[in-house]
């Protein structure tokens, strides 16, 4: 039986496992989607290249539409040619809701999928800044308003997590044009928030962590107040913001040790237990 491999390349390019190479060397097609996060495709078919033999004839990039709209039309295809077919997808695969979506389709047409993990968002984010995963609370998404609606959600999440003294990663909507939103963009969003709910989660005193491109060899660091990060200039996508609660003796030394967090700061914020 022909088999849909999904295969996850982590945060950036060079993080796909040995099992993921192993399956695109024996696959006959390679599809590629980059609209879920902005993985450097000149990078990946460089980092290909060094263990796939005729990458080139193989790999095809599929569109947001080829996937969502076409209900995975030229997977299927090659699939009913009796092909293994493999599907390379930014971090890990099950992160996004639309790989889900992919695995119902296949399945529904007789084939059978098989997920290669890759290193998430989420386990990028909080290794790196050395959180406890055990004091994160739900993720939640900062959206574009769309149809004169800015949705809310992204505040109620950090809310409740704070009540709790929990840590919130939010990760940046992408828009309709399929660019990704930036930090400065996410920022001013939560600003108008906190403007019409006014229950004091995005003040300018609220610490904040804004990170540059996790995992990307340029990836940068910011802990700094809302009211300060209106003032940096943040490079290219992907971001994202974490909204640190109670902050144990660990994760505030780390914290304060690799990333130059100012415990002052902390400290002012309520954020030292």
């Amino acid at each position: 039986m022909p088999k849909l491999y999904i295969i996850g390349l982590g945060v950036y390019p060079d993080y796909l496992s040995l099992r993921g190479i192993e399956v695109l060397r024996k696959v006959s097609k390679i599809f590629v989607e980059l609209y879920t996060s902005p993985i450097p495709y000149d990078t990946l078919k460089n980092i290909l290249e060094k263990y796939v033999k005729d990458i080139h004839e193989k790999l095809e990039i599929l569109t947001r539409k080829d996937i969502e709209d076409e209900d995975c039309r030229k997977i299927i295809r090659e699939l009913e040619k009796g092909e293994d077919v493999a599907l390379l997808v930014p971090g890990d695969p099950m992160f996004a809701t639309t790989h889900s979506i992919v695995r119902i389709i296949v399945k529904k047409r007789g084939f059978e999928s098989e997920v290669i993990h890759g290193v998430s968002i989420l386990n990028a984010v909080i290794s790196l800044l050395g959180l406890s995963p055990y004091r994160f609370g739900p993720v939640a998404t900062i959206v574009y308003p769309r149809l004169n609606v800015l949705p809310e959600r992204a505040y109620d999440v950090t809310l409740e997590n704070l009540k709790r003294s929990l840590h919130t990663l939010l990760l940046l909507d992408i828009r309709d044009d399929g660019g990704f939103m930036t930090a400065s963009e996410a920022i001013e969003i939560l600003r108008v928030l906190e403007g019409k709910r006014r229950e004091g989660v995005f003040i300018d005193d609220r610490v904040i962590i804004v990170l540059e491109r996790v995992g990307f060899p340029d990836q940068k660091v910011h802990i700094l107040t809302l009211g300060e990060a209106r003032e940096i200039s943040y490079g290219e996508p992907p971001h994202s913001i974490v909204v640190p609660g109670r902050l144990n003796p660990v994760e505030q030394d780390l914290l304060h040790v690799e990333f130059g967090a100012d415990y002052e700061i902390l400290q002012k914020a309520g954020l030292l237990l």
